[in-house]
């Protein structure tokens, strides 16, 4: 079990940081053997004074080290240290310490309990060892640390909560309570302590004890409604409805305008299946000023996966919305959530209002709401406003590649290419381990490239998107077409266009390229056969398509069918500037 209070191992390492050359030499006087000529017995010999100024010089060598983190250095040092002599607890100290954060369990073990035989009376080193036999599950030789340490200093209310967990860690759950029993007359009924206790009569079975328990901070603290809480849920979550019920009653006399009870009473309600009840008190505390946001926003999101199917609690949901954001106007979270709903019901636009109130407010500029802020936009096809914020989330996001991306697209769309270009040249940088994201990169610098006729690079950009992914067929077939206008590399677009129908059949555009790359092969025949297929699939709704049905049929002398395809085009909009000479042709006499 964790310690709740600051570990062991913490209070050794900041006491290490924080120690003075001048408590570790007086720790070095203190165990160095006598210099008088006289020994103990079991000592080592004296050192000489040449022994002892090299000793001096590698124990500040070695701190240095451990000073820096260069714990392997220090190490070795220390070793060379007590070479020396084996007589100075600091340097076993030091050696216990960096063996056990390197996980070398026999040597921490040797040089920890060294370090307490040679000063049994250093609290620190006493710590370490516990320290090291809680790391290695020696819980028994834990305990008896602890109860020496709480034993030799019994104010200190740190040891008696050590020696309790050092009781479960040895599995006497009912020592553990014992010796929190004992710091709780010390220190008085306290939250850490009861919630210990708590936890370790629950895990017994003893919901009775842990009731108990939580009885006991009620009545040292009457008026705090988390304790109440706790006890009714405590009560619920073991199946004892009645008694959570009253708890939560209970709740509401002391603070009836307090959001908590009635957040307790909904989710009482709902596990009873009792939906309408539920509502009601979900409302009352989701419309409370007092019920912080970051509370709120949990209730929000799991209601957001509750009313996918459900129209009545949708709607109960943006009445909710709608509170949370009158009583928290300023808060981006607020809105970012409405948004989340809004883009849910298709209300694409009011979601982009929402989340862009959300990255006006202070603390809302975050990635997840611009990301969606630009998805919105170009679904939409909002790319003047797309041109705008795709470069305002890189400047936020700089090592973001999606907002590049972005940028890209809504720059390109608005005829800037300089500017995109550049975005998607930057963005690249930056786009590692998503092949995909990458391919779309590529296919965007292709077209930028086609529309300012720098064809070898379009091609290139193609080739290494499809380098990429062979099977996009967005990118094969605008490869194929863009090909086919050029009337260059007309067998390689003709495998593409073939490709990109197979991977997505019925698909007029394709479709139209397929019949386009025919008639700039000469194959007018098949070029034709494939063109009735694209007007049977709803091409003739489309302005270009009418007016490649119109060249096909020209090129297989059916004229008057050519005619008529080029007026319903011209009508429909989307041809090339050619298309009333093509008409004035074909109507002159």
């Amino acid at each position: 079990m964790e310690n709740s209070l600051r570990s062991v191992l913490a209070i050794t390492a900041e006491w290490s940081r924080r120690g003075l050359f001048l408590l570790f030499i007086l720790l070095i006087s203190f165990n160095l053997p006598a210099q008088d000529g006289g020994e103990e017995p079991g000592t080592e010999p004296s050192l000489s004074e040449k022994q002892l100024r090299r000793f001096n010089e590698l124990f500040f060598m070695a701190e240095k080290e451990k000073n820096l983190g260069n714990l392997q250095e220090a190490r070795e040092i220390y070793e060379q240290l007590y070479r020396i002599t084996t007589m100075n607890a600091t340097v076993c100290y030091e050696l216990g310490r960096i063996h056990a954060e390197e996980g070398n369990r026999d040597d921490a073990l040797f040089y920890a309990e060294r370090a307490v035989e040679l000063d049994p009376d250093n609290k620190w080193f006493k710590i370490m060892l516990a320290s090291i036999y809680r790391e290695f599950g020696m819980a028994e030789k834990e305990v008896a640390i602890f109860h020496q340490l709480s034993e030799q200093v019994p104010e200190n209310p740190d040891y008696r909560y050590e020696l309790a967990i050092a009781y479960l860690n040895a599995e006497k759950p009912e020592k553990a309570i014992e010796e929190l029993n004992k710091l709780e007359e010390i220190i008085g009924i306290n939250e850490m302590i009861t919630d210990q206790k708590k936890q370790i009569y629950l895990d017994m079975g003893d919901l009775k004890g842990a009731a108990r328990e939580i009885e006991k901070l009620i009545e040292a603290f009457p008026r705090e409604l988390d304790y109440y809480g706790t006890l009714g849920q405590m009560y619920q979550v073991n199946g004892h409805e009645d008694k959570a019920y009253e708890i939560y009653q209970k709740m509401l006399e002391i603070a009836p305008n307090d959001p908590r009870p009635h957040l307790d009473l909904a989710e009482y309600y709902r596990q009873k299946g009792e939906m309408q009840k539920s509502m009601v008190h979900l409302k009352q505390a989701m419309a409370s000023p007092y019920l912080d946001i970051d509370k709120k926003i949990p209730v929000l999101l799991s209601l957001y996966a509750a009313s996918e199917n459900d129209s009545s609690l949708r709607k109960e949901a943006f009445i909710m919305l709608e509170d949370v954001i009158r009583t928290n106007p300023t808060d981006p979270k607020a809105y970012a959530v409405y948004g989340d709903y809004l883009t849910r019901e298709g209300e694409s636009r009011e979601a982009l209002k929402a989340y862009k109130k959300a990255v006006s407010l202070e603390g809302g500029n975050k990635f997840e709401i611009w990301e969606q802020i630009l998805l919105l936009e170009i679904q939409q096809e909002m790319y003047d406003s797309l041109a705008v914020d795709g470069p305002k989330a890189v400047d936020l996001f700089p090592n973001q590649p999606v907002p590049y991306f972005f940028a890209g697209v809504g720059l390109n769309m608005v005829k800037n290419y300089d500017d995109a270009i550049y975005y998607l040249d930057e963005g690249l940088n930056y786009v590692i381990g998503n092949p995909r994201l990458k391919e779309q990169f590529y296919t965007q610098l292709a077209d930028i490239y086609h529309k300012l006729a720098l064809h070898s690079k379009s091609d290139s950009y193609f080739d290494k998107a499809l380098a990429v992914n062979g099977s996009n067929p967005t990118a094969l077939n605008n490869y194929a077409y863009y090909l086919s206008v050029r009337g260059e590399n007309l067998d390689k677009a003709l495998n593409m266009t073939e490709k990109s129908n197979r991977l997505m059949p019925n698909n007029p555009t394709f479709m139209d390229t397929w019949a386009w790359v025919l008639y700039q092969r000469g194959d007018y025949e098949k070029a034709l056969e494939k063109m009735e297929e694209v007007i049977k699939l709803g091409g003739d709704e489309l302005g270009e398509v009418m007016e490649h049905y119109g060249d096909i049929l020209l090129k297989n002398n059916q004229k008057q069918k050519a005619l008529d395809a080029y007026q319903k085009a011209r009508a429909l909009g989307g041809t090339s500037e050619d298309i009333d000479a093509k008409i004035q042709k074909l109507s002159t006499p």
